[in-house]
């Protein structure tokens, strides 16, 4: 009786545990009002419970309700030892005309299942029917966490208050030369940021340095600085290694930072700003005087050899390898001394950078190689690394173990009459003395006087020449006629369209397209930009919805329920390559 209860028990803890690891995956949609006025907006919330970085429905189709902004959110959530994450995406729809419109469930395959949502039906009358309230409260359109400019702010033209904010983080204050310190810039801002660009120079005087790569997408998270909700994002990183003692200080590092263009917002043509991080000052302590000119950092400290037995003509590579957390970039393996046995040529050292979430870590590898004297078994010592670590404030010395090699064969003797001494030669890692001989073939029939060797002169020099013509006259010249890329632009975009063979491939040739012909960046392209850019180029206005209604289609195929007949998608495809033509007869 007592092991039954036991076994229930430990059934019943896995099953807890089980359930606590285990997160829900689900797809939900919600609005927030089922009536709305032709002078409101609807605000329509995707919920992604469980799906890490899921790609952004669009809803540029959805029947007489137009998008006019799309934020994205991202939720954690601890509860009972249970961790949950969210994505939200939220559309603010402005309706186009009155009546009752449906939004239709969305569809969302996630690890091989499909998640759909709840379709809604909106009533749309004329005017407002959001009501009137008082400056200490907040209507049902707006919104508690606003980092972006608002559509009820657009609709009554209220300018948006920039606030945006630079913080600058190390990992430690207190620190020793050379020991590594992580510094970081942060950016606070409720406004939406198009790009960043750092002004100052990246240099910091009395430190060595490594810069994180900047990555060209940056997630950001929701956090309360002040009593205010933010946007923070992690826009720099590095790891610097201070070379000098005292008050060292970070000087201010200066950003540039441009406010993301919007046609409806207070700022209509973008604006940039400037802010600087604070300065940061850090206390570096001498070394204590025993770990004088020691690296400083932990690391591990191995050497092996290639191979355990090799011929005595052969040349083995020996490896040492030291990895873990420090300044690799100065740092030098031990080498072994030559000795009546062998001798030892000079390494060649490779090092490379981990750039993980914390701290700077790297791996310094070596190759040297070596030549025997002798057969045998030859041995090895041990080396040692010795390092100060700052965490332990001791110094830790990691020492390898010694090998041996077991050398067989007969040593062959070296050519005479050489007029370089053969020790002091050393070609792609082989001793000369030990290139083996080969045969001697008749110097009388020489290659260079046979017809052969002319015909391969001929056609050699040919090929330069065809060469420096292209990069001097086509590459500078006839490549770089506008004329001709366009030619090559519109041709390769219509042997896209003609190859499609899905639907949903057609949106990026269209994007691709546009991004070429109106030179707009990624970010930019949208049914604003793309009708603005037509009509500035008196491209057909019929020609021009049906480019961003296929688009549209294309991109939220995947998500919508209807699909395309093989007719109507033949249809859509003539169609494009004939707007397209169309557009490029009209946009030079």
């Amino acid at each position: 009786m007592k092991n039954r209860i036991m076994t229930v028990l430990l059934a019943g803890l896995v099953l807890w545990v089980g359930g606590l690891s285990a997160e829900e995956v689900a797809v939900t949609a919600a609005i927030n009002a089922d009536k709305i006025g032709l002078d409101d907006v609807l605000v329509y919330t995707l919920t992604f419970k469980g799906i890490d970085n899921p790609r952004q429905p669009d809803l540029s189709n959805l029947p007489q309700l137009k998008v006019t902004q799309i934020s994205r959110g991202f939720r954690q959530e601890f509860i009972n030892g249970a961790h949950s994450s969210s994505v939200d995406f939220t559309y603010y729809l402005q309706p186009q005309a009155t009546g009752a419109f449906t939004i239709p469930p969305l569809s969302y395959e996630f690890q091989g299942r499909a998640y759909k949502t709840e379709a809604f039906t909106i009533h749309v009358v004329q005017g407002s029917v959001a009501p009137q309230t008082s400056p200490g409260r907040k209507s049902i359109f707006d919104l508690d966490d606003d980092f972006f400019s608002s559509p009820v702010d657009r609709v009554e033209r209220k300018p948006q208050e920039i606030d945006v904010k630079l913080r600058a983080l190390v990992s430690k204050k207190d620190v020793l030369p050379g020991e590594q310190v992580i510094y970081r810039v942060l950016l606070y801002t409720r406004n939406n940021i198009e790009s960043i660009n750092m002004v100052s120079n990246q240099t910091i005087p009395g430190f060595w340095q490594e810069w994180y790569p900047v990555s060209q997408t940056i997630d950001g998270t929701v956090t309360k600085l002040d009593g205010k909700n933010y946007r923070l994002y992690e826009i720099r990183k590095a790891a610097l290694f201070p070379t000098n003692t005292g008050q060292v200080s970070i000087p201010p590092l200066k950003f540039e930072l441009m406010l993301r263009q919007d046609a409806f917002s207070f700022f209509s043509n973008g604006r940039n700003i400037f802010r600087s991080t604070p300065e940061v000052t850090l206390n570096v302590r001498p070394l204590p005087a025993q770990a004088a000119g020691l690296p400083v950092g932990d690391f591990d400290f191995s050497v092996t050899p290639a191979q355990a037995a090799i011929d005595i003509n052969e040349i083995l590579t020996i490896k040492p390898r030291i990895s873990g957390k420090g300044n690799l970039k100065t740092l030098e393996t031990p080498n072994f001394e030559s000795g009546d046995d062998y001798k030892v040529f000079p390494a060649r050292i490779t090092r490379h950078a981990d750039f993980g979430q914390g701290e700077l870590t790297g791996v310094l590898e070596a190759e040297i190689p070596v030549t025997f004297k002798k057969a045998g078994l030859i041995a090895f010592p041990a080396l040692s690394l010795t390092f100060y670590q700052p965490e332990m404030r001791q110094i830790v010395t990691r020492q390898s173990k010694p090998f041996t090699v077991k050398v067989s064969g007969k040593k062959e003797e070296s050519e005479s009459g050489s007029t370089i001494p053969q020790t002091e030669i050393v070609k792609t890692g082989q001793d000369i003395d030990y290139i083996k001989k080969g045969r001697i073939y008749d110097q009388e029939k020489l290659f260079y006087k046979t017809p052969l060797f002319q015909f391969l002169a001929v056609i050699f020099f040919l090929i330069n020449l065809f060469y420096v013509l292209k990069i001097t006259l086509y590459d500078k010249y006839i490549s770089q006629n506008p004329l001709l890329n366009r030619k090559k632009l519109l041709n390769r975009t219509v042997k896209a369209l003609q190859s499609v063979r899905d639907y949903g491939e057609i949106f990026p040739i269209l994007e691709n397209y546009v991004k070429e012909k109106g030179k707009l960046g990624r970010a930019e392209i949208n049914s604003y930009a793309i009708e603005n850019l037509f009509e500035k180029y008196g491209v057909s206005g019929k020609d021009g919805k049906n480019f961003t209604r296929i688009k549209a289609e294309s991109e939220s195929c995947r998500f919508s329920p209807i699909k395309k007949t093989a007719q109507e998608f033949k249809h859509d495809l003539q169609l494009l390559v004939d707007i397209v033509k169309r557009i490029d007869r009209k946009i030079k």
